[in-house]
């Protein structure tokens, strides 16, 4: 059994005796295996897709305005064209590059406390310098008491990106480009939910929404790679903490993060 045929499984006789436990254990393996190799073969499809389409845009805007002379403004708008795209190629690398730290050892992130209204302002703040449009409103709970209780344990940049995707996601997907946060705790949790009024997600989809580069049919029009929610999800686990979401078409979306505070 090799990397091109790990469906292959070995004979586990007669279920009963130590040799077929044994076997049944070699099986179990070869799954867990045969399910990574496939998750690995379809991020590699996926990022190769993803990096093509604009290094396929930036080659053949440079090719046709090379083809003749053109005047200024052409070229300019060419340039602004090609600036667009590299800038979307720079995104995506820099989230392919956050995809693959958050498979490290949770030991090589350099964990600390983190304060986490500090990290959502920051959010809120960087979102708002991106598009004046976007308007993120914060609420603070009951269970907020204490300053200890917006401390966690943590490494400061991957929670930052983890919410400010989420923000992101709130305010584009809303009308009115509005996203509303709820940032709560409990004795040792602290739960900050993300609120949008937009166009939701169907039940269907909401199991796939975590997968890398899966994007809902309703949201392709938009810009994006399907990166976002599947790095949200690694990050979250990273920090020990969960990721849910509930929402209904045409009513919006709501996902709530829950991360252990620091003891």
């Amino acid at each position: 059994i090799e990397a091109n045929n790990l469906h292959a499984r070995l004979d586990e006789g007669n279920q009963k005796d130590e040799i077929a436990h044994l076997a049944q254990t070699f099986n179990k393996m070869l799954s867990r295996l045969e399910l990574a190799f496939g998750v690995q073969k379809s991020f590699i499809a996926n990022a190769s897709h993803e990096l093509r389409t604009p290094l396929t845009v930036i080659t053949g805007q440079i090719e046709v305005v090379l083809m003749k002379a053109r005047t200024n403004e052409e070229y300019r708008e060419t340039l602004m064209l090609v600036l667009e795209e590299i800038k979307n190629l720079n995104t995506l690398s820099n989230k392919l590059l956050l995809l693959a730290q958050t498979t490290v050892d949770k030991g090589d992130l350099n964990f600390m406390p983190v304060r986490i209204d500090d990290v959502l302002w920051k959010c809120q703040k960087e979102l708002l310098a991106r598009d004046m449009t976007n308007s993120v409103d914060v609420f603070f709970g009951e269970g907020i008491d204490d300053d200890s209780k917006m401390l966690v344990s943590g490494n400061e940049i991957l929670l930052k990106t983890a919410i400010i995707n989420l923000m992101d996601n709130a305010c584009k997907y809303s009308s009115n480009h509005h996203a509303d946060v709820f940032l709560d705790a409990t004795e040792n949790r602290l739960s900050i939910k993300f609120r949008d009024s937009g166009i939701g997600i169907s039940e269907k989809e909401l199991k796939m929404i975590f997968q890398p580069f899966y994007r809902s049919k309703n949201v392709l029009s938009s810009s994006g790679h399907g990166i976002g929610l599947s790095l949200v999800e690694k990050i979250i686990s990273l920090h020990n903490g969960s990721v849910s979401v509930v929402s209904e078409p045409g009513k919006g979306t709501e996902f709530t993060i829950q991360i252990p505070v620091c003891q």
